[in-house]
């Protein structure tokens, strides 16, 4: 209840409901048409949020398959051409402590009149690798060697008059400096290659340690009690997306070959 308690502060603070019928409005309702997809996204999430607070005293329904209840966006969701594979956009997706860094970067940037994106958070080898193939512009890492492998990176944008502003120095200088703030390496410092939306956190740990299954020392781990069955859990949910994810990667393939 920490997590729905933090995210529906969060995401009310953006979106209004009519009164007495739960319907969530965003405005304007003249955006442009790719962020419409990123709305529906987000108010779905909030709908199921809602959702579970209320079935709460209720007699639990035990998931199956919560990872595909995950939120994703398609290419093209924020203007820009990120591949052919979905995006795994879903904060629930993050390390647990890693997540609620984002979260109160988001808190701290809407409060100061920012707006941000979640545009991907998890990604699989296989979306890595889609990256890699795109070329240099994009990435120069193979899957396994990023941070979203593992968790512990997020790409976000601020969203201003309703579109991704992607260009905007000015904004992202001060979306950097609070994510510095909170303890979290900015993409905006990198010279090679300069990636603003980006925020990691490994707590020193390289991908080596962390493609050799090592997770990092979280500070107060008195915070999280239940940290090693979550980590369990979500790493049960990565290994659902990799399989996921690769087949659609291997379809892909085949059909370039039929063509």
């Amino acid at each position: 209840m920490r997590f729905l308690a933090i995210w529906l502060s969060i995401s009310l603070s953006f979106y209004k409901t009519a009164a007495g019928q739960g319907t969530l409005f965003y405005a304007p309702f003249d955006s442009p048409p790719y962020t419409f997809q990123h709305v529906d996204h987000m108010n779905d999430l909030i709908k199921s949020l809602r959702d579970e607070s209320i079935a709460s005293d209720a007699t639990p329904i035990l998931d199956e398959a919560p990872w595909k209840s995950w939120v994703t966006v398609a290419n093209y969701s924020f203007g820009k051409d990120r591949g052919g594979i979905p995006m795994i956009a879903d904060l629930n997706a993050l390390h647990p402590y890693f997540r609620d860094k984002i979260f109160e970067l988001i808190r701290i940037c809407k409060s100061k009149g920012i707006e941000l994106a979640v545009v991907e958070s998890f990604r699989t080898h296989a979306k890595q690798n889609e990256y890699k193939s795109m070329g240099k512009k994009y990435t120069r890492s193979s899957g396994g060697s990023s941070k979203h492998q593992y968790g512990l990176a997020v790409d976000v944008v601020p969203i201003i008059d309703s579109v991704a502003e992607w260009h905007n120095y000015v904004v992202w200088k001060k979306v950097g400096a609070i994510g510095e703030q909170l303890g979290l390496r900015w993409g905006g410092r990198w010279k090679h290659m300069y990636d603003p939306g980006h925020f990691e956190w490994t707590a020193g740990l390289s991908s080596y340690h962390l493609a050799a299954g090592k997770f990092p020392k979280i500070p107060k781990p008195q915070l999280y009690p239940c940290l090693e069955e979550d980590l369990s859990k979500l790493t049960s949910c990565w290994q659902s997306w990799e399989t996921e994810q690769s087949t659609i990667a291997s379809q892909k393939v085949e059909q370039g070959k039929m063509k």
